[in-house]
């Protein structure tokens, strides 16, 4: 195998037909027919041997969806998903190396340390899911795929969500939640990269762009170009590279929207790889050496009439291709 290539996507809502959710929404035998075939057409699309999933309400929907497709049954992992919330999901070609893991609490070294939200955020919005991948012979890779706290204000009850503060207030908790989410995240990272030669890959929807705050938390810091090189090599050990980032420095692209909202054009969809597949480490095992986001779907609703398809999703679905370096 001389490549091989990785995405993410969020389903928005994949729910089994006649399944309340959010209240009183569900879905019409047929439409989920609908979603099903987008789905099913998008992933073959990006024909991806790994795939992050987001907004999974049941993998027997998840199944069903990628059915006919290069994943089998086997090939998919959800877990504790119950209907009621969504969670994460990866399919996977490579073989798991033991048993996928469901992290639903955020590490206690970053809940017991940022003083006042020990009481507050213990648990990650949606658990993150972690699996240890078998890509040849020699590489093993741990793959995690995420679904951060969105930007959406959180508004307490009783609150006036039409109060220009109280949306501030909401806002600064949703960045909070999702700041301890991203440390968390970071913390499970940092036990997977240091000190070992082996890829990690994140995937998923983490709700800002790739300069924001809470996704350099999840990247790690940079060295400075004074530092020694011991130094910057332990920095490097432990940081991980925007895939939009590797092939902004290849071409002259530099904006990936995967999300429109209110006009805003947004990447909240994610790839982020370890210096094992970062083009400028010489000892590297490969390269990030094409990056896709599909959007024809997306619509802007301050530009157009048109309503996005209730089966399809509001989000672009991106995908990288890793080529391994040859002997």
């Amino acid at each position: 195998m001389k490549s091989f290539k990785v995405g993410t996507f969020n389903l928005y809502n994949l729910v089994l037909p006649n399944h309340t959710y959010y209240g009183n929404r569900k879905y019409s035998v047929e439409d989920f027919g609908r979603k099903v075939q987008w789905i099913r057409n998008q992933v073959e699309e990006m024909d991806t041997q790994i795939m992050g999933f987001q907004e999974v309400f049941h993998k027997e929907a998840l199944v069903t969806a990628l059915g006919s497709t290069s994943f089998s049954a086997e090939d998919i992992h959800v877990f504790g998903e119950t209907g009621n919330s969504p969670v994460v999901g990866l399919a996977s070609t490579f073989p798991l190396a033991g048993e996928a893991e469901s992290i639903s609490r955020i590490p206690e070294e970053v809940t017991e340390s940022i003083e006042g939200v020990a009481g507050h955020y213990k648990t990650f919005s949606r658990p993150v899911l972690k699996a240890r991948l078998k890509l040849a012979e020699d590489v093993m890779a741990t793959v995690i795929v995420a679904h951060l706290k969105s930007k959406r204000p959180s508004i307490a009850e009783g609150e006036d969500d039409d109060d220009f503060l109280v949306q501030a207030i909401g806002q600064t908790r949703s960045l909070l939640r999702r700041s301890v989410e991203a440390t968390g995240l970071r913390k499970l990272v940092l036990d997977a990269l240091s000190e070992n030669n082996d890829p990690v890959i994140v995937l998923g929807d983490l709700n800002d762009a790739t300069r924001s705050v809470t996704n350099s938390i999840i990247a790690g810091p940079m060295p400075w170009k004074f530092d020694s090189k011991a130094n910057k090599k332990k920095h490097w050990d432990r940081a991980l590279y925007s895939a939009f980032d590797i092939i902004s420095l290849k071409s002259y692209k530099n904006e990936w929207p995967t999300h429109i909202y209110n006009g805003n054009y947004e990447s909240l969809d994610h790839i982020y790889v370890s210096q094992e597949f970062f083009f400028r480490n010489k000892e590297r095992l490969g390269d990030v050496n094409f990056v896709h986001v599909l959007d024809d779907h997306l619509k802007d609703d301050t530009l157009s009439r048109d309503k996005l398809p209730k089966w399809q999703s509001d989000h672009g679905q991106v995908v990288a291709s890793i080529r391994f370096r040859d002997e």
